[in-house]
């Protein structure tokens, strides 16, 4: 399991700004599990993307800013919702990629990608930053939070 201070203290600081009375209650609100909000909360244990995607939702700020990747909390939704795999896709077609010219260039296994593709899979945050790295867009651009590719 992967830790982060730095999301824990940005979690830490968003649950401090809600008007929630606990925080089972506050669990709720995000649409989690209080197991899974006190791993976050208490250890900066980092969940899976959908689930980050979702917590970054609820806050409205951005996946980077609750990363503590970016000190900017702000972004657009989308003005139509659109897939990791729409989004990879794309992305790999602007650079004229294979998924196995992917893999060599990032060191991102390349069944991952296949999985990615095949079974409509999303990566994992690992693989995620580093596809959001190398195509320069941030994490909220390439899980199809926002339609504005910049960080």
């Amino acid at each position: 399991m992967a830790i982060s201070p730095e999301f824990q203290k940005r979690f830490q600081e968003l649950v401090a700004e809600t008007n929630e009375k606990t925080k089972t209650a506050t669990a709720q609100k995000l649409g989690i599990s209080y197991a899974l909000f006190t791993k976050a909360y208490n250890y900066g244990i980092l969940l899976k993307p959908q689930i980050l995607a979702r917590i970054a939702d609820r806050f409205e700020v951005s996946l980077d800013y609750l990363l503590g990747l970016s000190d900017n909390c702000e972004w657009e939704r989308p003005s139509r919702t659109t897939s990791f795999h729409e989004r990879f896709a794309a992305l790999l077609a602007s650079k004229e990629l294979t998924a196995y010219e992917l893999s060599k260039r990032t060191h991102i296994n390349k069944s991952n990608i296949s999985q990615w593709k095949k079974f409509d899979y999303v990566p994992v945050l690992d693989d995620l930053l580093i596809l959001a790295d190398f195509f320069d867009v941030s994490l909220d651009y390439l899980l199809g939070r926002t339609d504005n590719p910049r960080r």
